[in-house]
């Protein structure tokens, strides 16, 4: 090899010496923003929603003149858009402000079948400790993990339950009845997908009901409540 070619074989080592580099720093620099996001994302998750006058799986004042019942499923994807989209605008438009008694319900195993049942149980087993909503928030805020025993405690715990009266509660299955029950009602109710809400008043002793079968976006419900107040002389 001349002495040339030496230099040249030289150089293109280092060339390549200094890519392999910048391509190292590159990927720690990648695995440390993702690091930052994953702590994020967790940091996140353990930051809840307040629920006005939360009581078990309902909120707000359960004198209101309207009243909404969700059936919901804890895999399903429009139910977790609606949780994390509309239902605030609901809660601090129309729930704090005593307009609107607020109840959320699983459709049992009708739609994400045994995982979904489960995770309803899990979170009638939280509000047993008055944290059915943290629980609510955490298992939708991970809708897209499997509902095992393992992941379902860990979140129990994110949420601050007692532990030990979570887990005899669901090994028991305390809320089997209940959930299944939900599956019934929602079964009665006309219920085929969820979301489905069901908005029901009261006008001259008369109880009107409307159901709102799918993730209807927030003028919908802000249109069907305002109505509901019309008919009711209150607007």
């Amino acid at each position: 090899m001349s002495k040339r070619q030496e230099i040249r074989e030289r150089q293109r080592k280092q060339e390549q010496q200094k890519k392999m580099i910048m391509l190292g720093i590159i990927i720690l620099g990648a695995g440390l923003i993702a690091a930052v996001l994953i702590y994020s994302g967790i940091s996140a998750s353990q930051k809840f929603d307040t629920r006005y006058m939360a009581n078990d799986n309902a909120m707000g004042d359960p004198d209101a003149p309207i009243k909404i019942i969700e059936y919901s499923d804890y895999h399903c994807g429009h139910c977790g858009a609606f949780a994390m989209e509309t239902e605030p605008l609901l809660v601090k438009d129309y729930i704090e402000t005593g307009i609107v008694y607020f109840v959320y319900r699983s459709a049992g195993d009708m739609i994400g079948g045994p995982e979904s049942a489960a995770a309803a149980e899990a979170s009638y087993c939280a509000g047993e400790q008055n944290k059915f909503w943290e629980m609510h928030d955490l298992i939708f805020a991970h809708q897209t993990s499997p509902f095992n025993e393992d992941n379902l405690q860990k979140w129990a715990k994110t949420a601050g339950l007692d532990m030990a009266q979570y887990e005899e509660c669901m090994t028991k299955h305390t809320y089997a009845q209940r959930v299944e029950q939900d599956k019934e009602d929602a079964t009665v109710a006309g219920v085929t997908g969820t979301p489905s809400f069901i908005v029901s008043y009261e006008v001259d002793g008369e109880v009107i009901e409307q159901m709102l079968p799918g993730n209807y976006p927030y003028e919908a419900f802000q249109q069907i409540i305002g109505e509901a107040l019309l008919a009711m002389g209150m607007k």
